[in-house]
């Protein structure tokens, strides 16, 4: 019984020194890694000269309240940096429908919107509403949950978070379509299917790639009410440099916005034309880039110093502002009021039909 106890802790201190020799190893290679990013950077780097100058740095800006094709090709192509489309919706309708939106969220409450960061998801100024959570906040749970049940060993059959998405989009569907008022559509629907008209290949939701092939989202409420924390946390969706035939999109439909006779830029969203489009270019200021996926003040001032001025776009209910998410963007924060707005994203590939996610 002593051998066993002896060779029992003998094991248990060989696991927790090769432990702390991998841990040590890689903070070695980490820190390896970030001296040769900051000497390219401090060398080569010039983040400046790649903000996009001419019709790359556009925003479209129509008042017909229609998703014309040439304007999504240049905006997928990268040859625009936003597409505003005045009076998509209308405004009445808009507001009327925001005010349900901010009354289900004070009787039911909402979730925060999870961001992506370097230390995982972490919790922002946006909560949503509906019966699923966004994709990415599922992936993360189903990996937390893989994690636990291998730690504890435990192997009970429970429905999967990314099972319970799906169930939950469903549902979410159904539930917005018998809210409809009048012979209004819910308006993520009539964007999914002004898309589907205008995109030369047709646009759909994204289905799984598995035998079910279950419909993703089409899209979520987001609220975001004053005070808020963060003057407009700058980010992107997607890190990576720009190709004109692949990117990732986002969809925002807004019904409420705070007061702008407060503060001009109260709930506009300022999209910066930003180009990054090789991977040299990228690595070559990859230290600041990397402030993208960090949710810190720091960060975040050494981003507005380094991007310069935005495009900026004060939308009003009823609008809809299409752009790019792997350019950087941010929500411009509030003392007091209220945000609301129907978001989705849009993956493009050229060639191909295009696919709506949330």
């Amino acid at each position: 019984m002593r051998g066993r106890l002896i060779l029992s802790l003998s094991t248990s201190n060989y696991v927790k020194n090769a432990q702390q020799r991998r841990q040590f190893s890689s903070r070695i290679r980490n820190n390896a890694i970030q001296t040769l990013f900051r000497h390219l950077e401090l060398n080569y780097g010039n983040l400046s000269s790649l903000i996009d100058t001419g019709s790359a740095a556009e925003t479209i800006v129509v008042d017909d309240g229609i998703v014309h094709t040439n304007h999504l090709k240049r905006l997928f192509e990268h040859d625009a940096t936003a597409l505003h489309v005045r009076n998509f919706y209308n405004a009445e309708s808009a507001k009327q429908l925001g005010e349900e939106l901010i009354q289900e969220s004070l009787h039911r409450g909402g979730k925060n919107w999870k961001v992506s960061t370097s230390r995982g998801l972490e919790s922002s100024d946006v909560g949503t509403l509906g019966e699923h959570s966004p994709y990415n906040v599922a992936v993360a749970r189903q990996r937390e949950s893989i994690s636990s049940s291998h730690k504890d060993g435990d192997s009970k059959a429970v429905v999967s978070p990314i099972d319970e998405y799906f169930e939950g989009v469903q549902r979410e569907f159904q539930s917005r379509r018998r809210k409809g008022m009048g012979y209004q559509l819910w308006p993520l629907d009539k964007l999914r299917l002004e898309l589907d008209e205008a995109w030369l290949f047709g646009a759909g939701l994204a289905r799984e790639n598995k035998d079910l092939r279950r419909a993703f989202g089409g899209g979520l409420p987001r609220i975001m009410r004053g005070p808020t924390r963060w003057k407009g946390f700058i980010h992107v969706d997607d890190l990576g440099p720009l190709d004109s035939s692949r990117g990732l999109f986002s969809a925002n439909i807004y019904l409420t916005v705070p007061d702008a006779n407060k503060h001009a830029d109260a709930g506009a969203l300022y999209i910066w034309p930003l180009g990054v489009r090789s991977r040299l270019d990228w690595y070559r200021n990859a230290i600041t880039l990397s402030s993208l996926s960090a949710q810190d003040p720091e960060s975040q001032l050494i981003l507005r110093k380094a991007l310069g001025t935005p495009n900026v776009i004060r939308p009003k209910p009823g609008d809809l502002v299409l752009l790019c998410a792997q350019r950087p963007h941010c929500a411009v924060g509030f003392s007091d009021g209220v945000r609301v707005s129907l978001q989705s994203f849009l993956q493009y590939e050229s060639d191909k039909r295009l696919l709506i996610d949330c």
